[in-house]
């Protein structure tokens, strides 16, 4: 079939003829293919774009990422840790260079002979590895044996090198004074080379006691955690965190004369087999119709716009004529509402959803959160035991309504949302 085109595997109302290929090509090539959006109205001609960037642009750090993404380095999680700590930057990129093997310890100078010998300068008689000067040297392992818990000291103190920063850095626990023990690990191995680098550079006079060098770890640790999670700011500096407040989220029903349509799209592995679903209720909040869709193989994204399109097609055919649509899917309705060029790699399923929107009818879209949208995340994630292709629904499937009456009853949840915005998205798109 080397003289064929996309157009003759499809049928004039714009479907996949899938009986066409299905003996052709693995079962999911075929399944990626069913989520693809077909345009048989526009007279644009066929656009390439570039599938290694989201947004189908060419950019030479794509390319180089693309070539590069069966190397990808092992250790890789471990730097987005470090790199995410809550601590000084200073810290971090002493972190970086130690995981990198690139402190400046006295026997890497000796093997790049800038020392007279190896040894540390602080206890005289050892090679200074960063395991030394960092965990074994004298000071390092008073302080250590202090504040490791006795059940994990064996483990801690004969791990190698590499194992032994990997561990301590991805620790979730706690540590001293409430202090995640990542944050208090890094804090305490910078202070410990910082110590060592005054006798270095300063002489002997410049050590301190072991207990005092501890006093001033665990000072300097609190300082900076306390100072990193501190409620305000200087003016005109900007916040590290937002400031988040619980609210009460669930679903409204619409004013007198409006319908309110809920959509969701779900994908299980992101790409993976994707769904959709959502209802239409009126201000009674009465079930006027639903829908489920399996779609094939789709990312989550791609499946929250077809959860757009269908619930769109499904009002229309219903006679809703004065709509509120909402998504918890801030980025599908980000997508449609910014004019994206013909690179987009959803550019044919924003311009069929545009093309409904423009219709002679008033709709508005806008977000609400998960417990808002309850109905149609149970939907889109029970629409993978149906058949391909979407499903109108002139009543609520079993086991949907006890969501519908706690709904109707106004039942809300606690949830805890950003409320600082400095300039928040404009996410309701104005009535077409």
């Amino acid at each position: 079939m080397e003289d064929a085109v996309v157009a003759d595997f499809v049928t004039q109302e714009g479907a996949w003829r899938t009986d066409l290929y299905s003996d052709l090509l693995p079962q999911e090539v075929q399944m990626k293919i069913l989520s693809t959006a077909l345009d048989t109205i526009s007279t644009e001609n066929d656009t390439i774009f570039w599938n290694a960037a989201s947004d189908g642009r060419f950019s030479a750090k794509t390319a180089y990422n693309l070539l590069n993404q069966h190397d990808a380095d092992p250790d890789e999680k471990y730097w987005k840790i470090i790199w995410s700590l809550p601590v000084p930057e200073r810290v971090r990129s002493f972190l970086w260079l130690t995981c990198l093997g690139r402190i400046a310890t006295n026997q890497l100078r000796f093997c790049r002979k800038s020392a007279p010998n190896p040894d540390c300068v602080r206890c005289l008689g050892q090679p200074e590895s960063i395991l030394h000067a960092l965990r074994d040297c004298p000071p390092a392992l008073f302080f250590w044996s202090r504040h490791v818990p006795t059940a994990k000291q064996h483990s801690f103190f004969s791990a190698e090198q590499g194992d032994w920063l990997r561990e301590n850095l991805s620790n979730s626990e706690a540590g001293p004074s409430g202090i995640p023990w990542a944050a208090f690990f890094g804090v305490a191995t910078w202070c410990l080379w910082k110590s060592r680098c005054e006798v270095c550079f300063k002489g002997l006079a410049a050590v301190l006691s072991p207990p005092s060098l501890a006093h001033s770890i665990i000072a300097k640790a609190k300082l900076w955690h306390e100072a990193w999670h501190a409620p305000t700011v200087l003016p005109g500096s900007r916040s590290r965190a937002a400031t988040r407040v619980v609210q009460n989220v669930g679903w409204k029903p619409p004013p007198q004369g409006w319908y309110t349509l809920n959509v969701d799209g779900a994908s299980c592995g992101n790409p993976g087999p994707a769904g959709t679903g959502g209802c239409i209720r009126d201000s009674s909040g009465r079930w006027v119709s639903g829908f489920v869709g399996n779609i094939g193989t789709a990312s989550a994204a791609l499946a929250e716009l077809w959860a757009v399109f269908h619930g769109l097609e499904v009002a229309w055919n219903t006679g809703c004529r004065t709509l509120k649509m909402e998504s918890d899917s801030r980025l599908a309705i980000e997508l449609i509402n910014n004019r994206l060029d013909q690179v987009h790699p959803y550019s044919t399923l924003l311009s069929a959803i545009r093309r409904k929107l423009s219709q002679d009818w008033l709709v508005s879209i806008s977000h609400t959160y998960r417990e808002g949208n309850r109905v149609a995340d149970w939907l889109s994630k029970h629409s993978l035991v149906y058949p391909y292709g979407m499903h109108e629904l002139a009543n609520p499937p079993q086991g949907l309504g006890s969501i519908l009456q706690e709904d109707n009853m106004g039942i809300t949840f606690e949830r805890r949302v950003v409320a600082d915005f400095s300039s928040p998205p404009n996410l309701s798109a104005p009535p077409l």
